[in-house]
């Protein structure tokens, strides 16, 4: 019943991000708790088998895969297309990772996340855009402001952790030298709602049956402590 709830938590956690932009589903490994050898002959003969005690979540990991790609009509959007790569932003003054490309322009003219973090270029940079020029991004991460390219985007690649509000850490990253982006373009949760809702049902079915199956020895035991007192 603790693995399923911390099951249950898992996936609750990628329902409610369905529709957050650039975000990637958890997941959770399992294995057997305090597996048990069985011998033959009363368990002094041989190895015949094992049996477990029941499952129990021994690993997050995190599924990479590229999640839909919408298109927004926004020049300075973009979605990176590949499962490598991270856009660089800054976050009280630190270089953090995020796959949300949803970017605008602040008061200010430095370009900015939809959260208000600064988008980095490939020199750790902020970037800011004066003028009225257009402003477009294409599918190499080049920043173009009229005529001119002004910056090109920080996208790195190596192991990330999650740290929160769509946010991830890493300690390896380095800079991609080359990208594909989609330009005009967001990508979207990669949790498919419908299969996460059937896994909610199916966990919450599993819980129950523990618990009835609990209850159930439970009863069993009173009932044979009842036996036991009668004689």
């Amino acid at each position: 019943m603790m693995t399923t709830t911390q099951w249950m938590d898992v996936v609750s956690n990628n329902l409610a991000n369905a529709g957050t932009d650039g975000y990637k589903a958890d997941t959770l490994a399992f294995s057997d708790v305090m597996v048990k050898k069985l011998y033959g002959n009363g368990g002094n003969g041989p190895l015949i088998g094992t049996l477990g005690n029941g499952p129990q979540g021994i690993a997050n990991a995190i599924d990479r895969s590229v999640g839909t790609i919408k298109n927004t009509g926004n020049p300075l959007d973009c979605a990176i297309r590949t499962p490598q790569g991270m856009f660089s932003v800054q976050e009280n003054g630190k270089m953090v990772f995020t796959r949300n490309g949803s970017f605008t322009v602040n008061a200010d003219r430095d370009l900015v996340t939809n959260q208000g973090l600064l988008v980095l270029d490939n020199q750790g940079q902020k970037i800011n855009l004066p003028g009225t020029e257009r402003l477009e991004i294409d599918s190499d991460g080049q920043v173009h402001q009229g005529n001119n390219v002004v910056a090109t985007l920080g996208i790195y690649d190596g192991e990330f952790s999650k740290s929160g509000n769509n946010i991830w850490a890493s300690k390896d990253a380095k800079l991609m030298t080359s990208v594909s982006l989609a330009q005009g373009a967001v990508e979207s949760s990669n949790v498919e709602p419908v299969g996460a809702m059937i896994d909610l049902i199916k966990i919450q079915r599993s819980f129950e049956m523990s618990q009835k199956s609990i209850q159930t020895q439970d009863e069993m035991t009173g009932k044979l402590f009842e036996l036991l007192n009668r004689r």
